[in-house]
């Protein structure tokens, strides 16, 4: 166990996914951290059906704003 793991307060949940990927991309290299990364994220069902259906009618900028205030409704 770290000895400062009882001390820090959470992390959000992108802070925490920010954390890790910057902890696995020190240790073991950028491509190493992705083949990692990979090896969880295969994904399922047809991505190009879900993005199209998700993303419908929206412009690039309104989903941007739309990832910003689900991050911003994270860190609170």
């Amino acid at each position: 166990m770290l000895e400062t793991e009882n001390k820090q307060k959470p992390l959000s949940g992108y802070a925490l996914r920010e954390a890790g990927w910057n902890a696995l991309v020190e240790n073991l290299g950028i491509v190493n951290a992705t083949r990692f990364i990979l090896q969880y994220e295969s994904g399922y069902g047809d991505y190009i059906k879900i993005k199209k259906e998700l993303f419908r009618g929206k412009s690039v900028t309104e989903i941007c704003k739309d990832i910003e205030q689900l991050e911003k409704a994270e860190l609170k």
